[in-house]
C-alpha cells in the first residue's frame, strides 16, 4: 500500500462513527439496504456505548446521509443511492487491512 493510499485510508476511518458505520457494514453481511434500516441499527446500537442514547435518531441518519455515506461513496466504499434510499458495502481490501489493524 503506497503512503498516499494509506494516508487516505485513514482519513477515512479517522471519525470513530465512521468506523462504526464501516464494521456494521463488513460484518451485516447483507448487500444493499435500506439507508433507514442502517440508521435503525446504530441508533440501537448506539454512537459509542456510553453516549449511546445522546444522539436522536434524525441527528443519527443526517449524519450519515450528509456526511458520512458521501464521504464513503466518494472513495468507492459504498454505493449510496440518494433517490431510492439505499446503501451498499463495497468491500475494499485496503480499508479491511486498516480496519483489522485498529
Amino acid at each position: 500500500m503506497s503512503d498516499e493510499s494509506l494516508d487516505a485510508c485513514l482519513a477515512l476511518v479517522a471519525d470513530r462513527r465512521r468506523r462504526r458505520l464501516l464494521e456494521h457494514l463488513r460484518h451485516s453481511g447483507e448487500g444493499e439496504m435500506p439507508v433507514d434500516d442502517l440508521v435503525d441499527r446504530l441508533y440501537q446500537a448506539g454512537p459509542d456505548g456510553a453516549d449511546a442514547r445522546r444522539m436522536d435518531r434524525d441527528r443519527l441518519a443526517i449524519q450519515l446521509n450528509h456526511c458520512h455515506l458521501p464521504k464513503l461513496a466518494d472513495h468507492g466504499i459504498v454505493e449510496h443511492d440518494r433517490d431510492r434510499g439505499t446503501i451498499e458495502y463495497r468491500p475494499d481490501e485496503q480499508i479491511e487491512a486498516v480496519l483489522d489493524g485498529l
